[in-house]
């Protein structure tokens, strides 16, 4: 008996799940009602009263930022959106047909807005695909996920490059329909960024979602992300090999005239910092702003022709025949230059002969060499050309290194608070 009535008890609570469980026939009969008892036509708008206009919500889920190309100002985002809307024509009550209270359908099957990418880069063409299903309620609600690959226009400003942050915009909205007829508005959500992916060279700072309309009265949902780009690599890779470039060329000022190698080494660096502006030109759109990074670069262009050209006329100063008198006002500057190296004219000129008599030495006799050699008293006034030179290198290598330093210093932190003020 015990047993007799667990059975009834257990049947009694599992029969009625199987009488009301979803059959085939309830869902043919269902769509049978919608789309054919009803005759149903996807062409009309699913508005009862065809004055009024139909709203349609648009949310977007960004996935991920694939690129950003700075040349062509083009963004590659990968997304899907969130299109809404009640359609009249596609109620039902769920107790007439087994409780069933939604259905997925093919978009192709249904009514659907001309929605479409406005600020597209390529040909125009529908959203989504035949085999993406629609979820419709039985209040006539419409769940549409139509999944793209956006590839949309953005202007790109390089002026703080590359500590620049751009904010590219993904516009949607109906592409014939005015607004008396299709009102899109943004949803409640705007940029979903649940199922982003981060990118390893821009970061997501600001996202939104504004509607408007368009010079034509159509609507539109403008979605807008803010990027800041990642520097780590373009500092890593570009602007570090450039600054010690830059320190390079100012030890252009500690090679020796003598060893023939000053103009050519001076020269080659000049040549390298023309190739990384080539490099940084290219990769950058054609625009009336310049870059920050060219910026630095024009710099150190002008840094390296100033070089070039002090080198040049210090190669005629050397080689000058030692009648031409040397102003009073170079011999000054000279002086000067001694003093700041802790040394006196007396003891260059002492080196100088001291160097004059060893290569004398060279020709005399053993028995000559085995004499003593008196080395003449220094001139506290002798200075030369050579001198001159030595000065100017002493001189320019301080002044440069400065500059230098200063102008790196001045551009990139500047750059770099000038766009943090921006965000």
């Amino acid at each position: 008996m015990f047993c007799t009535a667990i059975k009834l008890v257990f049947c009694s609570a599992i029969l009625p799940i199987w009488t009301e469980a979803i059959s085939y026939n309830d869902t043919k009969e269902l769509h049978n009602y919608l789309f054919k008892n009803k005759t149903y036509n996807r062409k009309i708008r699913p508005i009862e009263y065809q004055d009024d206009a139909l709203i349609v919500n648009i949310d977007l889920y960004l996935i991920g930022i694939n690129s950003v190309d700075e040349v062509q100002e083009r963004m590659t985002t990968t997304a899907y959106l969130s299109i809404s809307w009640y359609d009249n024509n596609l109620k039902w009550t769920p107790s007439m047909f087994n409780d069933i209270d939604h259905i997925l359908v093919p978009q192709s099957d249904i009514w659907k807005p001309d929605v479409a990418l406005q600020n597209g880069f390529t040909r125009l063409k529908q959203l989504g695909d035949d085999f993406i299903l629609m979820r419709v309620d039985d209040d006539g609600y419409v769940y549409w996920l139509p999944f793209e690959v956006f590839e949309t226009k953005c202007s790109i400003d390089i002026q703080y490059f590359p500590f620049d942050q751009q904010t590219c915009s993904i516009i949607v909205g109906v592409w014939m329909s005015t607004v008396d007829i299709i009102d899109v508005q943004a949803g409640s959500k705007g940029i979903q960024l649940d199922d982003y992916q981060s990118n390893g060279q821009w970061d997501v700072v600001n996202t939104s979602a504004v509607a408007s309309l368009s010079v034509y009265s159509e609507s539109l949902v403008t979605f807008s992300i803010t990027m800041k780009r990642n520097p780590h690599y373009i500092m890593v890779s570009i602007v570090f090999p450039i600054l010690l470039l830059s320190i390079l060329a100012v030890f252009t000022f500690l090679i020796p005239i003598e060893s023939g190698e000053k103009m050519s080494y001076a020269m080659t660096l000049y040549l390298a910092f023309a190739v990384f502006l080539t490099i940084v030109s290219s990769s950058l759109p054609e625009s009336g702003t310049m870059s920050l990074l060219s910026t630095y670069l024009v710099v150190l262009l002008s840094i390296g022709t100033t070089i070039i050209m002090i080198t040049a006329l210090q190669l005629r100063l050397h080689y000058r025949d030692n009648f031409r008198e040397i102003p009073n006002c170079v011999k000054s500057l000279v002086r000067c230059c001694i003093r700041l190296q802790c040394r006196s004219t007396g003891q260059i000129q002492a080196l100088k002969d001291t160097e004059k008599i060893k290569i004398q030495s060279v020709t005399v006799s053993a028995e000559e060499r085995l004499s003593p050699i008196p080395i003449p008293p220094s001139r506290d006034d002798k200075i030369t050309w050579p001198d001159v030179t030595s000065a100017i290198d002493f001189l320019c290598f301080w002044v440069f290194l400065f500059v230098v330093n200063v102008s790196t210093v001045a551009l990139f932190v500047g750059g770099y608070n000038g766009s943090n003020k921006d965000e």
